[in-house]
């Protein structure tokens, strides 16, 4: 314990540059190592699942779908399979950690905006072992999801451990997030983007960007060879030239507009699937049915679909290398084939809603690169079609372009997106395409989008005071119950009555503290000083420095246990006059400080949604 408490005060006392060049590494290389063992139990279940169904997996294979997808015909066993992973991963979830149901990156987002980025230990293993076993046996869920909550919980785990202040709990939980989504997918840069993008529609966690970068490039440079240096797409190359034809331009924008469609259809079918299933819970089925009902519909899809299986990107990697998938006629063109593929997007789509909208464990991003590169392939087939000008690159740009604008929409993750397809094809080229049409779509969907605990904007804590935040707390009791144990921020340093003067000025510089907290020699609190209080002690009243603190006139401040509540927390601010509270143990021993700056950020989906804005499920042409 004590040796954690000094390496808690030495990293408080590096710059922020610093400070987190130490912790970024510390939760990349953690969470991206938690995240590949998550993919090896993947890969076994894999495995298994194919010898129940007496079929050989590639070793390493982590998608059932691309098993199934390559055979001539469909074992007889596949939904029982998919039926039985459904069934005992919703057992392991919601008996141990119910958190870890459906999508991990909302519940990852959640936690930032609503849970004060506390997440349980035993989430991130709880869901590890939940999806493995759905998606390994079928059920049409990605990796992402699972992996960036996994992410999430041990930032937050590692950031609890440390008690490290709530704002740095938040910028570990976004570290880890884009540690294990780098690990899974090869790309650093665009998964720290996403980890920093994915909270919000449209802005940005800029503070967070540093630490999430880091600890993503930490988690790549374990993964690589962990992966023998290989991408998990193929590598891409065009002609510099021929992307940036004034044709090639015109076919990014119409792309962004055919894309929006159906981008909007997977936001709006997957959250009215989730509506869906937690309706039937409340009319009396089981929750650990939900899953398993979802398994059903999932795996009749299946029957006559045999790709739409599993997270896709298994399937999505043999058709980007020229692999013939059953069912898919990949690269032609046509209006019969447009046709084909668009049903097979919107067949991944349902599939996916039913696996992972019903409550099941998985996540949706590599489902959407599927669906979305089939939509990009759709339209070349149609463009090449009835007018080739439209189409003036190979399909297979089309199939990148299609994926990345595709989930830009429904996430609402352009930036991250465009940049991360860019690295899993090696093409940083194509950064600019996937960006322009990824933002056309998502501009036409509106503010549509699959996570629904994104907020629209960060809101501005400058303009916020304590009154003002409290009359919106009083509208909405039940999002302030949040303890002040979970927001304390334990890097205000105390200092002892009998301590000199000059140390509280010594306190001051070397922190930046605007209040020092003052305490007996038994660590109980009994005021604070400013430097309001210092400078007319010293400059006005000739105080010796070396004359200890209680010479000084303490300034009484308001003080609170760590049980009580945000709202209790505001309440005695207005009352009095302060922007901030001392939290105090039961024997009034001095713990650490919170600031209306950090309930801002606690409660900040209170801010934003407190604002008026358009309702968020018109069809694309309605957006903001």
């Amino acid at each position: 314990m004590a040796s954690r408490r000094r390496v808690t005060a030495r990293l408080m006392k590096l710059a922020y540059a610093e400070k987190w060049l130490v912790l970024g590494a510390l939760v990349g290389a953690v969470a991206g190592l938690f995240a590949y063992g998550f993919y090896w139990l993947l890969s076994l279940v894999v495995q298994g699942s194919a010898r129940l169904l007496g079929l050989q997996a590639a070793p390493g294979e982590a998608d059932l779908g691309a098993v199934l997808a390559l055979q001539e015909r469909l074992p007889a066993l596949t939904p029982v399979v998919m039926l039985l992973g459904a069934a005992v991963s919703s057992i392991i979830v919601y008996r141990l950690a119910p958190e870890a149901e459906g999508h991990g990156t909302d519940a990852a987002v959640r936690a930032f905006h609503r849970r004060a980025a506390l997440i349980p230990f035993r989430t991130p293993v709880v869901k590890a072992l939940a999806s493995a076993l759905l998606v390994g046996s079928g059920g049409s869920g990605g990796v992402e999801g699972p992996s960036v909550q996994m992410g999430a919980g041990v930032g937050s785990s590692l950031a609890q451990w440390l008690r490290l202040s709530f704002e740095d709990r938040r910028v570990a939980l976004v570290s880890g997030m884009a540690a294990a989504l780098s690990m899974l997918f090869q790309a650093p840069l665009g998964s720290a983007f996403f980890a920093v993008e994915v909270l919000y529609k449209r802005d940005l966690e800029v503070q967070a960007f540093m630490p999430a970068f880091i600890a993503s490039v930490t988690s790549y440079a374990i993964s690589a060879p962990l992966f023998h240096y290989r991408s998990p797409l193929p590598s891409l190359t065009a002609d510099v030239h021929a992307l940036f034809t004034p044709g090639a331009v015109a076919s990014y924008v119409i792309l962004g507009v055919y894309v929006a469609p159906f981008s909007w259809l997977y936001a709006t079918l997957f959250r009215r699937s989730e509506r869906f299933f937690k309706g039937l819970e409340a009319r009396g089925l089981p929750r650990e049915l939900r899953p398993v009902l979802g398994a059903l519909g999932a795996a009749a899809i299946v029957v006559v679909a045999p790709y739409v299986a599993g997270s896709g990107r298994g399937v999505l990697a043999e058709a980007l290398r020229g692999h013939s998938i059953r069912g898919l006629p990949l690269g032609e063109a046509g209006l019969w084939v447009a046709v084909v593929l668009l049903a097979g997007a919107v067949l991944k789509i349902v599939a996916t809603s039913l696996s992972i909208g019903s409550g099941g464990s998985g996540g949706v991003f590599a489902p959407g690169l599927l669906a979305g590169s089939l939509v990009g392939l759709s339209y070349y087939a149609l463009a090449a079609w009835g007018a080739p000008g439209l189409a003036p690159l190979p399909a297979r740009v089309y199939a990148y372009l299609g994926m990345a604008s595709f989930f830009a929409a429904a996430a609402k993750v352009p930036l991250a997106t465009s940049v991360m397809v860019a690295e899993m094809g090696r093409n940083y080229l194509f950064i600019v395409p996937s960006l322009l049409a990824g933002i056309i779509a998502r501009e036409l969907t509106g503010p549509t989008s699959i996570y629904v605990s994104q907020l629209d904007t960060r809101p501005s804590r400058e303009v916020v005071d304590a009154e003002g935040l409290l009359a919106l707390v009083k509208q909405a009791r039940m999002e302030a119950t949040i303890p002040l144990s979970a927001l304390v921020d334990r890097s205000y340093v105390a200092v002892s009555a009998d301590a000199p003067i000059a140390r509280v000025i010594e306190v001051m510089e070397a922190n930046k503290q605007r209040i020092v907290p003052v305490v007996t020699g038994e660590g109980v609190f009994r005021g604070i000083v400013t430097p309001d209080d210092i400078e007319y002690a010293v400059e006005r009243s000739g105080a010796n420095p070396n004359l200890p603190v209680w010479s000084l006139p303490l300034r009484v401040a308001p003080a609170l246990r760590p049980d009580s509540t945000v709202e209790e927390a505001l309440e005695r601010m207005i009352s009095a006059g302060t922007d901030f509270v001392v939290v105090v143990d039961e024997r009034g021993r001095y713990i650490g400080v919170v600031t209306v700056e950090e309930i801002v950020a606690a409660l900040a989906h209170l801010l934003v949604e407190s604002t008026p804005r358009r309702g968020g499920g018109q069809p694309p042409g309605g957006g903001a």
